[in-house]
């Protein structure tokens, strides 16, 4: 039971760099509108669900692809104010049974997202690999909510909770993240951001 807490605790590890970061991170309006407007589409299109699983998580119409976008154009600083505002907006509605179980479900794995651009924008390859790790990171988050807070449910599958939450959160979770990053490889990343720095430019 301990390992688990651990593992629950090193999930907040993107959040306190996120904090660390933000200190010399200066926020443009401009990029405070795109962010504010991308979270927003972010949380229409996790309300566009195509399968609902019953102890909650949905497969949804590319909610991650916001997050994933802002990571890839902006930075990661970025990407994960627009995960954050996402998994904020998110609390409306969601399921919520412990405090720490609120960040592990609403808050981290959203942000997490944001983290897509790690490896740069400039070829579909690095886009690509960039999106699948920040996904499967916001994946085995959700995975460890599910073995510290949902375990009770694995019971009835006569699974381990891991395994139970694996297949659980990759299947919902991993599956939308999985769409999301296809449509993120598939546009034209590097033009977008060249556009968007431009338009920086100027208006400084």
């Amino acid at each position: 039971m301990n390992i688990n807490y651990i593992c629950a605790v090193i999930c907040f590890i993107p959040l306190v760099l996120y904090i660390i970061k933000l200190r010399n991170f200066k926020l443009t309006v401009k990029k405070m509108v795109v962010i504010a407007m991308f979270s927003g589409i972010s949380f229409i299109l996790s309300k566009i669900v195509f399968i609902q699983y019953p102890q909650g998580g949905s497969i949804n119409l590319l909610s991650s692809l916001p997050v994933l976008l802002i990571g890839l154009i902006y930075g990661p600083v970025e990407g994960m104010t627009t995960g954050l505002i996402t998994g904020v907006l998110s609390l409306f509605g969601g399921y919520i049974i412990h405090p720490i179980q609120l960040f592990l479900d609403f808050i981290i794995p959203p942000m997490i997202l944001g983290l897509s651009g790690m490896f740069g924008a400039d070829s579909r390859k690095k886009v690509f690999f960039g999106c699948l790790i920040a996904v499967f990171l916001r994946c085995c988050v959700h995975v460890v909510s599910g073995v510290v807070f949902f375990a009770s449910y694995a019971e009835g599958f006569n699974m381990g909770p891991w395994l139970y939450s694996i297949i659980y959160n990759f299947s919902c979770a991993g599956v939308e993240g999985l769409l999301s990053l296809i449509v993120a490889t598939i546009l034209p990343i590097e033009k977008i951001k060249s556009v968007a720095n431009k338009n920086n430019q100027i208006s400084a």
